[in-house]
């Protein structure tokens, strides 16, 4: 694998991209953009965005994380664009963008859904559990009252809650790493993914997804098939997906599934 400034890139020399759009977390076991793009082999180049680094100031928007990923693949052929969960909206604004310059690309999205206070609280709560070993039984209990705090606030906070989950995870993990004497710089860093993550999602809300969202064929695991996927908000109903394939495959190994592997390459054969 090799990097370039926005994009991680794996595998083949193809001229023809496949670009995705997922963030997976370090320590949990979903499977990520990179076991899917070895399923699927040298055919195609495979890229993934690249978390952009939070930084102090004025929030991000969506349309500059769109255009911070897209200026670096301008003019190029691109077959399809992929969305992982609550990023799928970014895969959606990306394959607007690119159809400025050539055929709209496919869109394939695996389990998607919409950022909510909901999300993040149970994002927080997971980033919790992940370093729960430095932490005791009170710490862990504080934190899932507080994490279901932001889960249970109003749905189009999006923002407010992605603040307070980013308040709530440093103040509980920068005490555990001081803590187990791993403070400091590590702490910082550890730190910085989640950060940005949270900003993320937070200006997700502000993607335009409706054009390419309605054209998107999703693939759903058996945990999405009665979940987060199948109930949207009805505000959210003008832009749902159309097409889905369900799978008898859990939502943490969808990625790394020889059949989802298997129609992906289908469906781009046959556009």
């Amino acid at each position: 694998m090799t990097d370039c400034g926005s994009w991680d890139v794996f595998g083949g020399e193809s001229d023809q991209l496949i670009l995705s759009v997922g963030f997976p977390v370090a320590g949990r076991r979903e499977a990520g953009f990179a076991e899917l793009a070895k399923k699927i082999g040298a055919k195609y180049r495979f890229l993934q965005a690249k978390l952009p680094t939070s930084s102090p100031g004025p929030r991000v928007s969506g349309a500059a994380y769109v255009r911070h990923w897209i200026d670096e693949i301008q003019g190029q052929p691109v077959a399809a664009v992929l969305g992982h969960d609550a990023c799928s909206v970014y895969a959606t604004a990306l394959a607007e963008g690119i159809a400025q310059w050539q055929q709209s690309p496919r869109v394939i999205l695996f389990d998607p859904r919409l950022a909510s206070a909901g999300l993040l609280g149970h994002e927080l709560y997971r980033e919790i559990e992940s370093i729960s070993s430095l932490l005791s039984d009170d710490e862990i209990e504080r934190a899932g009252r507080l994490a279901a705090e932001i889960a249970e606030s109003s749905p189009g906070d999006v923002a407010d809650a992605a603040d307070a989950a980013t308040g709530i995870y440093w103040e509980i993990s920068s005490v555990a790493y001081d803590r187990a004497g791993i403070g400091g710089n590590y702490c910082r860093k550890s730190f910085a993914p989640f950060e940005s993550y949270m900003s993320l999602l937070s200006a997700a809300g502000q993607v335009d997804r409706s054009k390419a969202w309605n054209r998107a064929t999703a693939m759903v695991s058996f945990d999405y098939q009665d979940g987060p996927y199948n109930s949207l908000p009805a505000a959210d109903t003008c832009g749902a997906i159309r097409h889905s394939i369900p799978f008898d495959i859990s939502h943490k190994d969808l990625l790394r599934s020889d059949s989802v592997a298997k129609k992906v390459l289908e469906l781009l054969e046959f556009r």
